[in-house]
């Protein structure tokens, strides 16, 4: 299924039937964004309920992405930085490390949201109007691109919706 459009931002994913009695629905699935694509479709069985939390949260910190230090960088800047701040080890005190943590941890899309995403790191913040989402993946390298919140919400709340679905047919 295919929640959105692959030129602009659009969640691909599929059902794997594997029966289980916590509803918990298992598939494949990658988001697209430009029309290049972050996370692995061709990963099988992975846990879709995970990424579905982690979609709603998501949903519900949306307005709060946007922060000063944030703003008039590159892509590729936007996601040096939150990359740093988030994962790398440097010398900041671990009093920063934590205040940063704090402070950033808002911006991660996807990155640890399921195995489809187990190679990349992404991030989302609020880029004028839109929000802008920075990744590298493994398989298709480093992408960015820039979509309206109301066509964001459209395509997460579209793919909830389809979780929510398919996990009738779990049992």
């Amino acid at each position: 299924m295919l929640i959105g459009e692959k030129q602009t931002f659009a969640i691909e994913c599929y059902h794997d039937p594997l029966p289980n009695e916590s509803g918990h629905v298992f598939g494949r699935m990658c988001v697209w964004l430009g029309s290049k694509s972050l996370g692995d479709i061709t990963e099988p069985s992975c846990m879709l309920s995970a990424t579905e939390r982690c979609l709603a949260e998501l949903l519900e910190r949306l307005d709060s992405l946007d922060d000063p230090m944030m703003r008039g960088l590159s892509d590729r800047d936007s996601y040096n930085l939150l990359n740093r701040l988030l994962y790398e080890d440097d010398v900041r005190s671990d009093e920063q490390v934590s205040l940063d943590a704090d402070r950033f941890a808002k911006f991660d899309f996807l990155t640890n949201g399921g195995e489809s995403f187990d190679h990349s790191k992404s991030f989302i913040a609020i880029s004028g109007d839109q929000l802008l989402i920075v990744f590298d993946d493994e398989n298709t390298g480093f992408g960015s691109g820039k979509v309206s919140r109301s066509a964001f919400r459209l395509v997460v709340k579209g793919f909830l919706g389809w979780v929510v679905n398919e996990s009738a047919n779990t049992r």
